[in-house]
């Protein structure tokens, strides 16, 4: 049996029916507009996990949805953690699960920053490698193929580099048809600046990449134009809607009201700044799609806001159930949230570990 502890705004599933996930039971429970609380057991042995915070998912802005694997993919690190970790959140058994404690991307701190995306047609995770881009020319995306934790992460093809790359940058998948993609859309990473040129209409790069041709296929400068002056151009994000085939970017520490919005003609369209005190990027403000109406949800400062991406562009925030519980906590130093959409159930996860003790597992059903 499952045992649900009902309150004005959340609900609480602690374990799973017959023949059906958690994730499906809860997101099945509520009404449009409330949160629910998911209670995970090993959350805190699985993510409360390193030497400086107690964390590794601070530094996140969203983690995927696998639906070939029905599972969420987290590849992140603490500072000073000695190595990357690979750990699922597997709906089957609610739990997580440790894939590799070593995911053998190097020692460096890389964090999980906006780094990790999901081929949703073939169930293959990519992760963007951070700090590559200082010892080599190119970049460097790794990909972890459906079915090979024995072998883990090879290298793609190396990406060449319009301009400095900045280690903590946006990535993410483009599942619907974009100009000279292809069946499976792309992989985009989007880097927010170039340190040495900031302030110039050529600020901002958008790489795709074909993963059945195994190539980089497009590349261009500018689609973030005079993002920023001082250099601290990094903590950007970029989060794709299927519904809307389009993809929304900018944020971070140069610029962290700046927001765009790539089209699938590879055009972008300036997008109003993030309303009020609210900022978006790593450590400001966390966003992904809601994938019942393909719009973005942003949270920062402990405020919900919906953007709805088309035309010109329009914030609206969300008030009353809506609100975010106090347990979801506030994407900005030293909290450790990220987020999920999951066009599955059609609900968004929102994963905090601050530190070794007190995760919480928070779903969001927008519409």
């Amino acid at each position: 049996m499952s045992t649900i502890v009902s309150t004005p705004t959340t609900v609480t599933v602690t374990s799973a029916g017959s023949g059906n996930t958690v994730l499906s039971r809860v997101a099945a429970s509520m009404a449009p507009g409330t949160w629910a609380q998911v209670v995970v057991s090993n959350q805190n042995s699985l993510l409360g996990v390193g030497p400086t915070s107690g964390t590794m998912i601070h530094y996140c802005n969203s983690m995927p949805w696998n639906p070939v694997r029905q599972a969420i993919e987290i590849v992140a690190m603490d500072h000073n953690a000695g190595a990357q970790r690979y750990v699922r959140y597997d709906a089957a058994s609610n739990s997580f699960v440790l894939v590799r404690a070593d995911d053998g991307n190097g020692n460096s701190t890389r964090h999980g920053y906006n780094h990790n995306s999901v081929n949703p047609y073939t169930g293959d995770v990519y992760h963007r490698l951070a700090y590559f881009d200082y010892e080599a020319a190119g970049i460097l995306v790794r990909k972890w193929a459906l079915g090979a934790d024995s072998s883990g992460f090879v290298s793609l093809p190396l990406a060449t580099k319009l301009f400095y790359m900045q280690n903590a940058i946006g990535s993410c998948w483009w599942s619907g048809s974009f100009a000279g993609g292809g069946g499976q859309g792309c992989l985009l990473i989007y880097n927010s600046g170039d340190s040495a040129i900031g302030g110039s209409a050529n600020d901002g790069g958008i790489y795709a990449y074909n993963p059945l041709t195994n190539a980089w296929f497009w590349s261009s400068r500018g689609m973030s134009p005079f993002y920023g002056t001082t250099g601290y151009t990094y903590h950007s994000v970029i989060e794709y809607s299927k519904k809307k085939n389009v993809a929304v970017y900018g944020g971070g520490n140069d610029n962290p009201k700046k927001v765009w919005r790539l089209n699938a003609d590879r055009s972008c369209t300036t997008m109003p700044s993030t309303p009020g005190s609210t900022t978006m990027g790593i450590q400001q403000g966390i966003i992904c799609e809601d994938p019942a109406t393909g719009n973005f949800i942003l949270l920062s400062k402990g405020q919900l806001w919906e953007l709805n991406p088309s035309g010109s562009g329009t914030w609206t925030q969300q008030t009353g159930s809506r609100t975010p519980p106090s347990g979801v906590g506030i994407p900005s130093a030293p909290d450790g949230v990220t987020c999920t959409s999951i066009p599955d159930l059609g609900v968004i996860a929102y994963i905090t570990q601050t530190s070794n003790s007190g995760g919480t597992f928070f779903l969001y059903k927008h519409a």
